[in-house]
């Protein structure tokens, strides 16, 4: 690497020097790079990294060992290695033996196998909810007791021990969803009064089970209810014309401290006539994009999911599939869907299959434009389309849930059978 020495000098060779200069060159930029990058962050002109340079790592479609129950699962949470689960059913399964679980169990999100997580609720669970801190359990729904102590429809768990806490707010209604914070519990649902004082549709209580004044006016139930990635608005989800007073259909934002109506643009699911609706079921964050799914009653109405920015509700892309979607989650760059879509040509995939209503249930959309991600077949005009579910019980909706652990996606519903094979309540895709 030396050449043409002298006494005391080092001469380097072209080439070298070369490098030399070249590594001076990228550190000087580098340096101005990192002054450019204060300076706008202080000026508040840096943006996040847009969602369309997100990653995609889709989950495997082949089903993983799961347990399953004797009745629909409404609704599914996660935390510390366990996957909750809530709804109608009384007992799971797994490998042949059987469970007795009521209306709420657990399963180790690495197996599969229930946990001895057994609360006797007598009712139908319908929402969960993990605290920040993975410490309490939420549970909403349909019910007055957990055991011998009485709850009306919400009640909270220890993750750790498994025991029923002290929380035990009186809600006047079924609870059909809950958002939790560090300083305090969300619920929406269908009722209007909590410990005795008038809440229509929503309300917020401490840790500890007392009302707090967050008070927002809604005209009809709520299905879904979000907490902003900044912490300082909660969206909602529902069957609700009006926020406040102001027209917001099936889907508001809040202030989570006032309840007053935060900026957000109105329109985001259109307005039906003729006794046509469609109400907005899930919500989920990527931490940049909020995304919403909708269910719809009538013809022609909108069913699909759509994608809106945080601070004003700017739209960046709707998804207008038919069939009604029950639930959306976000993970590791893709939206994935539950529900019983049937025809997706306005969206990048499949037409309506014939003869007859054949819907494909699970499906994966690009987060940057919401059309349909090729995951196993889904995207394809098939007739058994590959991750899928059957339609099962009750409403012969299929998928209602979903819920992760960072890496797998696991299902719940009212169906019977997985990728054309017996397996009721649950399912669970590898990551």
């Amino acid at each position: 690497m030396i050449a043409n020495a002298v006494p005391g000098r080092y001469v380097l060779k072209p080439e070298v020097r070369y490098l030399e200069m070249r590594g001076v060159i990228m550190k000087c930029w580098r340096r101005i790079g990192v002054l450019a990058a204060t300076v706008l962050s202080a000026a508040g002109l840096i943006f996040a990294v847009p969602a369309s340079a997100a990653t995609v790592h889709l989950v495997r479609t082949s089903a993983l060992a799961m347990a399953s129950t004797n009745d629909k699962v409404d609704a599914l949470a996660y935390a510390k290695g366990v996957v909750y689960a809530g709804g109608m059913f009384t007992r799971m399964r797994f490998k042949g033996t059987r469970y007795i679980r009521q209306h709420l169990g657990a399963v180790r999100s690495a197996t599969g196998r229930p946990t001895s997580f057994h609360p006797d609720i007598n009712g139908e669970v319908m929402s969960l909810a993990v605290s920040p801190d993975k410490k309490v359990l939420y549970v909403g729904g349909r019910f007055t007791a957990v055991g011998k102590a009485a709850r009306s429809n919400v009640a909270a768990f220890s993750t750790s021990t498994g025991r029923l806490t002290r929380f035990a707010p009186a809600v006047g209604g079924p609870v059909k969803a809950i958002a939790v914070t560090s300083g305090g519990v969300y619920l929406g649902g269908n009722f209007h009064r909590v410990n005795g004082t008038i809440r229509t549709f929503a309300a917020e209580v401490t840790r500890r089970g007392n009302l707090k004044p967050w008070a927002p006016v809604l005209d009809g139930y709520v299905r879904a209810l979000l907490v902003s990635p900044d912490k300082s608005r909660i969206f909602l989800g529902g069957g609700f014309h009006h926020v406040n007073g102001v027209t917001y259909e099936a889907l508001g934002s809040v202030n989570a401290t006032t309840g007053a109506d935060e900026k957000f643009r109105n329109g985001l699911i259109p307005t039906y006539t003729g006794g046509h609706v469609s109400q907005v079921t899930s919500l989920t964050t990527n931490g940049i994009r909020i995304f919403a799914g909708a269910e719809g009653t009538g013809t022609g109405i909108f069913d699909g999911t759509l994608a809106f920015r945080p601070r004003d509700g700017k739209l960046f892309w709707r998804n207008t599939c038919r069939g009604a979607t029950q639930a959306v989650l976000y993970l590791r760059g893709v939206l994935y869907k539950a529900s019983h879509a049937h025809d997706c040509s306005s969206s990048g995939g499949f037409g309506k299959l014939q003869p007859g209503w054949q819907p494909h249930r699970l499906l994966a959309e690009n987060i940057a434009n919401g059309k349909l991600l090729r995951w196993g077949t889904t995207a394809r005009s098939v007739p058994q389309p590959l991750p899928n579910t059957n339609a099962g019980l009750h409403d012969k909706l299929g998928p209602y849930a979903l819920a992760t652990d960072g890496r797998q996606l696991f299902v719940a519903g009212e169906f019977t059978g997985v990728n054309a094979t017996r397996q009721e309540g649950l399912a669970r895709f590898g990551g």
